[in-house]
């Protein structure tokens, strides 16, 4: 009897989940709190809403642009290293940022080395999760991301505390001293070699690629390499191209709608209180489906990327739903936001509750529905591919945007477009639903 050495599904795995927690709690919310800290900011820089969006969407692009080469440093120098590096990066990116005075520092700083930090960080962190599970690998990303869904919540609170003494510089650099915890997250990444268990080898075939594996023979020795290094393969499989770009136009858009939240609700003239409480709200509701997420996938017994598309769909339709409210009753609209102030949650939560919904099943399912598909070998390249995509949108799309509210002086033309992008996901993947039934019948 053959044995083969896997994912022990729990033991010090549960440690690597509280590291990923901990390193996403602090490294992700910089960039969901930074409208939050610098909305003013901007005004005294004389900065335009097309200048602010690009500091905003570059440092979402700019790291998930090196995704590829922060997929080869994972391959060279495993998750621990890479993360301790990324740790670094972050905490020196917010530190500079604190000190920035003009649009250039911004996007030097904030845009380019916080990027990469938050990215390397992220992207070891997410790489150590899945290499420390199999079998529960949704459960563990549930418990993950509902521990880091604390940051959205706490974090408001905490900036909005320190702002009523603090500038928004001081601000950033206290928070800079706080991204300095993402080294304690790194240094617990120990090998995952360390903690495998031996268990009789199953068979199992390739379940990876549509097409046929490229035969090493045929190539030359550059383009040898090239492949190996990156699995550029993978992109030779059609049905893993189309996820790659459903993903990154679905990501576009959900973490521009997250960015331009405060800046959406500071048009509707509500204060850094209101502003404040609104997203801690928001993020309780998030956090409750996120722990739930993955009991209901076990419950619909469906995979990763159907529960995602489920999320997605949920989405669209309150955003949509929003929209036309906040176009033809934005009166009413403001006094549902003032509900915060006279404490009447009525109608706030029931929209909180439905968004939550979907953004907490969406958040767990968005990390699980590349590594379903691709072996572990390949996963480090697959997922740097995917922040490549994601970045490659963030950098067109986002200056777009800001061009739009610029033109427009509303949001509400960019809620829309950032509605249509994420209908795009739900159409390509419905396309390719019918294209494989089609290509299976014809086989049969």
């Amino acid at each position: 009897m053959q044995l083969e050495k896997i994912p022990s599904d729990g033991g010090y795995g549960w440690i690597i989940v509280f590291a990923y927690a901990l390193t996403t709690f602090i490294a992700v919310t910089p960039i969901q709190c930074f409208g939050l800290i610098f909305k003013d900011t901007f005004s005294d820089m004389a900065l335009s809403a097309t200048e602010g969006s690009l500091v905003i969407n570059v440092n979402a692009a700019f790291g998930k642009i090196l995704g590829p080469l922060i997929g080869i440093l994972l391959k060279m120098c495993g998750f621990r290293k890479t993360a301790i590096l990324g740790g670094v990066l972050l905490t020196a990116g917010m530190v500079l940022t604190s000190f920035s005075s003009s649009f250039i520092d911004l996007i030097l700083f904030y845009g380019f080395v916080t990027s990469l930090g938050m990215q390397m960080s992220e992207s070891a962190q997410r790489l150590a999760l899945n290499a420390y599970f199999k079998e529960r690998r949704s459960v563990a990303m549930g418990f993950g991301v509902t521990m880091s869904g604390f940051g959205p919540i706490l974090v408001p609170q905490l900036i909005q505390f320190l702002a009523n003494d603090y500038t928004p510089q001081e601000v950033t650099l206290i928070y800079g001293g706080i991204c300095a915890h993402v080294l304690v997250g790194a240094a617990l990444l120990q090998p995952v070699e360390w903690h495998l268990k031996t268990v009789p080898r199953e068979q199992e075939q390739n379940r990876l690629l549509g097409t046929k594996v490229i035969d090493d023979r045929t190539r030359g020795r550059v383009c040898h390499k090239l492949f190996n290094n990156f699995d550029l393969d993978l992109l030779k499989d059609p049905v893993f191209v189309n996820i790659l770009i459903g993903l990154s136009l679905a990501t576009f858009a959900e973490l521009n709608f997250t960015l331009l939240v405060p800046f959406i609700l500071q048009d509707f003239g509500l204060g850094t209180d209101q502003i404040a409480i609104f997203l801690s709200t928001l993020g309780i509701a998030d956090i409750i489906f996120r722990f739930l997420g993955p009991y209901l996938g076990s419950y619909f017994t469906k995979p990763s990327r159907v529960m995602f598309s489920y999320a997605v769909i949920i989405l669209i339709f309150i955003r949509f739903s929003e929209y036309l409210r906040f176009l033809l009753m934005s009166v009413w609209v403001k006094a549902v936001l003032g509900l915060l102030l006279t404490r009447n949650f009525s109608v706030l939560l029931i929209i909180a509750l439905a968004l939550g919904l979907a953004k907490g099943v969406r958040k767990v399912y968005i990390y699980l529905v590349i590594p379903d598909y691709v072996p572990m070998e390949k996963l480090p390249s697959a997922v740097g591919m995917e922040t490549l995509f994601n970045g490659l949108c963030m950098l067109i799309g986002g200056p777009i945007l800001g061009v739009l509210r610029d033109v427009t002086g509303s949001y509400a033309v960019c809620i829309v477009v950032m509605n249509c992008v994420t209908i795009s996901t739900i159409v390509l993947w419905l396309i390719e639903v019918f294209i494989v039934k089609y290509v299976k019948k014809g086989c049969d």
